[in-house]
């Protein structure tokens, strides 16, 4: 069904956008940007997915199948469509603004055009009264879809795997937020860490144990202290969920991984009522 959350007053308040950013494939972005919109929705929260990548997770994992639909976020960014003409309802309350395949072609289409870095956030802002939370699916690389969707946003939650190039990743994300705030004058707001584990053994334990301790130091040495890291336990769980189109809140929502991700969405709730970002 599309639209009706144009039913809702799109008052003064804007909602409280969120990027999941990292330069990587496979570090769990998309599981955690549907996830923790699954709960928002659950706790009566009005959420918008922004599904950026042109794999179309996020679309898929919300139930959407890529060949029945009209229009995508590629029809938004190059001015064919607004934005509130491409979103979608889901099954689980969960608003999606969904990918297609045409999004492969978006690089070599922004790459002429003025103000290309800020195109999202400027299609963003007809809607935003209308959505407590926007999350935006951001695409691995350092790419202008990339740099759009941290543009677009205030705020930045880093997924990561408990593999030994974590480290290098919050080097990397830190240079680039640096440098668009310095090309740009885009404050970004480094939220929060979610370091995944990769398997229930004994050894990952111990590993993720170890990269987060290189975190923290990191955290230390560049005076970043307040950014919270949360630590997201292994589930086949979550792999079963998105095969049903549905996130964690809505298929296992007591599960081990679910209440990881609710005690998270919890935490967005008391940032975003004190203003923590």
């Amino acid at each position: 069904m599309k639209n009706s959350f144009l039913k809702t007053s799109g008052g003064a308040k804007k909602a409280m956008i969120i990027a999941f950013v990292h330069h990587k494939g496979g570090t769990g972005k998309t599981t955690s940007c549907l996830n923790i919109a699954g709960y928002l929705a659950k706790m009566n929260k009005r959420v918008l997915v922004i599904d950026l990548d042109p794999q179309g997770n996020a679309t898929a994992g919300l139930g959407i199948d890529r060949k029945t639909i009209d229009f995508s976020v590629y029809d938004v960014l190059f001015g064919q469509k607004n934005m509130s003409e491409v979103i979608l309802e889901t099954a689980s309350g969960v608003c999606l603004a969904p990918s297609s395949l045409d999004l492969l072609a978006a690089e070599t289409h922004m790459a002429g055009k003025p103000n290309n870095a800020s195109l999202l956030r400027q299609n963003l802002s007809y809607i935003t009264g209308f959505f407590d939370y926007v999350l935006i699916d951001v695409p691995p690389g350092s790419t202008l879809l990339m740099i759009n969707g941290i543009v677009a946003s205030k705020n930045i939650i880093i997924p990561l795997d408990s593999g030994v190039f974590a480290y290098e990743t919050l080097t990397t994300l830190r240079s680039l937020v640096i440098e668009l705030n310095k090309e740009l004058g885009i404050e970004t707001n480094l939220m929060m860490m979610l370091l995944r584990r990769n398997s229930i053994s004994v050894m990952d334990y111990y590993q993720t144990w170890e990269v987060k301790k290189l975190i923290k130091e990191f955290l230390v040495e560049n005076n970043m202290t307040s950014l919270k890291i949360f630590t997201l336990p292994y589930s086949r769980k979550i792999f079963k969920a998105q095969m049903n189109g549905l996130p964690i809140s809505h298929y296992a929502p007591l599960s081990c991984i679910g209440m990881a991700f609710k005690r998270i969405a919890k935490k967005i709730l008391v940032m975003n009522k004190n203003k923590i970002y």
